[in-house]
Order: C-alpha cells, then sequence, then structure tokens
C-alpha cells in the first residue's frame, strides 16, 4: 500500500481447529487465506490479515491501515511478474465477535479484503477489542 509505505511478504495461511484464521506471528508478514480467492480471480474475495503490532516485534506492516483512505490504491504482487491493483473502496471497524462472514465469501464481485486489529487494546486479556478492515476492488 504504497500511501502507507507498506510493503510486506505475504505468506499462505489456513484456519486454525476453532475456525479463526491464522495469522503470521511476525507482524512484517502478512497471511493470505488459502480458501480465498487469488488475485486476478474474476471472482471472490482475496483476503490478507496481519497483527497491527506485537509487544516483541512492535509495529506492524498493517500498523496504519485505519488511516487508509476509500482511492487509495493496494498493489499485491503474485507468483512471477504478475502485478495487481486495487483501489480502496471502504475502511471499517467491527468487534471481533462480529466479523461479518460476507468479507470471505469466495462469490460476488472481485476485491481484496484487508483485515488488522483495531480498537481499544485490554490490557488484561492482551488483545484488541475490534478489527479494522478494508475492502478494495480491481481497477
Amino acid at each position: 500500500m504504497p500511501s502507507l509505505g507498506v510493503a510486506a511478504p505475504v505468506r499462505p495461511v489456513a484456519v486454525h481447529v476453532d475456525g479463526s484464521l491464522q495469522v503470521p506471528d511476525d507482524p512484517q508478514v502478512l497471511g493470505w487465506w488459502l480458501a480465498g480467492a487469488h488475485p486476478g480471480d474474476s471472482s471472490g474475495a482475496v483476503v490478507v490479515v496481519g497483527h497491527v503490532d506485537s509487544r516483541r516485534y512492535g509495529p506492524g506492516a498493517l500498523f496504519r491501515l485505519a488511516h487508509t483512505l476509500p482511492g487509495d490504491v493496494a498493489v499485491v504482487f503474485a507468483a512471477g511478474e504478475a502485478r495487481f491493483r486495487y483501489f480502496v473502496r471502504e475502511v471499517r471497524r467491527y468487534p471481533k465477535a462480529a466479523l461479518p462472514p460476507h468479507l470471505f465469501d469466495p462469490t460476488g464481485p472481485p476485491r481484496l479484503v484487508i483485515i488488522t486489529c483495531g480498537g481499544e487494546f485490554d490490557r488484561t486479556t492482551r488483545q484488541y477489542a475490534d478489527n479494522t478492515v478494508v475492502t478494495a476492488t480491481p481497477g
């Protein structure tokens, strides 16, 4: 995401037994959900996740994701020289317990969905209350 100065490697991720999406431990590395769409597919959500920060590593690649604006560009580089441009359409925050399932829908129009933690940090549970979600469409 050039507007945020973000350039991060992306690794494939799956889901845990409890159904939650795996997120790479290193906040400078992003995860691409294997069961979702691939960049360049004609339909479905390409889902990319990452930690906003961590105690061990500090701020993550998506630390400033909440500052993304509609119209900003996200570029995904795939195997080889393939490059896919997406334009941000929406930036939302959802309570973690209420992350809408449609964000992960493998059907519908092609889109990029980027998810990280956001909102208030609970020092007792050591978790953020919300998720920041950016939705972008190819262009």
